[in-house]
């Protein structure tokens, strides 16, 4: 990544994304993507997204947050998906599915591709095939402002020593999902993180994916107290504090859960836009 050229964006944008707070109820970043074109009122690709988008209000049978439906065919198909964050339960998932069904829609009225994020949820929709794809752009990134307490080095050996362990742990999982989590335990310091990818993709491909997010993580960065990069198959986050619930799959926490969540709210977001359209 051209660091001059993030600074630039930094700058330029982090007045408009200081404002945002990582709640269930608001989205973290979305793109509405020009890619395929965009559709007319009244056509038959808006009728079959429409259908396809009121499909998702009316499906709550699937127990483990992922989702994939397909309506019409040919160049008129539109293809969707949902994941939620594997340690939310379904009641939160479905909630933050739909808003982010209503919320895509009216951010991107026209595009044949969108996708947007929230802290609890991913969803997605296009007229191209994406289930079983490993895609990683577009993507963007969020930051705690504030610097860790241990030494430059042993942060980031730790760092790097976790997600490794988990993206194994997550990549090994079935089509029941591809998540996990845990914790390092550092000198001054703790570390918890998560990631998880589609359960639509292989092990290698969930693998894949998740370590060019985490390649993603910029050297300035490098030892901030939180960190999260998403893409469109796959995710990883970080803090110092645990923000997400301890499920099964955890990798087996050493060390003790704070009182409270993190303050989401003392993170940056900033696009990366330059991996828009790999």
């Amino acid at each position: 990544m051209d660091l001059p050229w993030l600074f630039l964006f930094s700058s330029l944008t982090i007045a408009f994304f200081l404002t945002v707070t990582v709640a269930q109820q608001e989205p973290l970043y979305h793109f509405c993507l020009d890619l395929n074109g965009n559709f007319t009122r009244n056509s038959t690709y808006q009728a079959n997204l429409y259908r396809l988008l009121s499909s998702f209000t009316l499906d709550t049978s699937n127990e483990n947050g992922f989702y994939n439906f397909s309506s019409g065919q040919g160049s008129n198909i539109a293809n969707a998906l949902a994941l939620c964050r594997g340690d939310v339960n379904s009641s939160d998932c479905f909630t933050c599915i739909n808003n982010a069904n209503d919320e895509l829609r009216n951010r991107c009225p026209y595009q044949r591709e969108a996708i947007i994020w929230y802290d609890y949820c991913m969803f997605r929709y296009t007229n191209r095939t994406i289930l079983g794809v490993a895609e990683t752009s577009p993507s963007f990134y969020m930051w705690n402002l504030d610097n860790a307490t241990s030494t430059k080095d042993a942060f980031s050996q730790g760092l790097a020593s976790l997600l490794n362990n988990l993206t194994n742990n997550a990549s090994s999982g079935t089509s029941l999902g591809k998540f996990s989590t845990g914790s390092a335990l550092l000198p001054f310091q703790a570390i918890y993180a998560l990631v998880q990818c589609t359960p639509d993709l292989t092990k290698n491909e969930c693998s894949y994916c998740l370590s060019q997010a985490i390649g993603e993580i910029p050297q300035f960065l490098d030892t901030k107290r939180g960190d999260r990069i998403y893409m469109p198959s796959c995710y990883f986050r970080f803090e110092i504090e645990r923000f997400y619930d301890l499920t099964a799959a955890d990798t087996g926490t050493t060390i003790p859960s704070p009182p409270s969540p993190p303050r989401s709210n003392d993170t940056t977001t900033i696009g990366n836009f330059s991996s828009l359209f790999y």
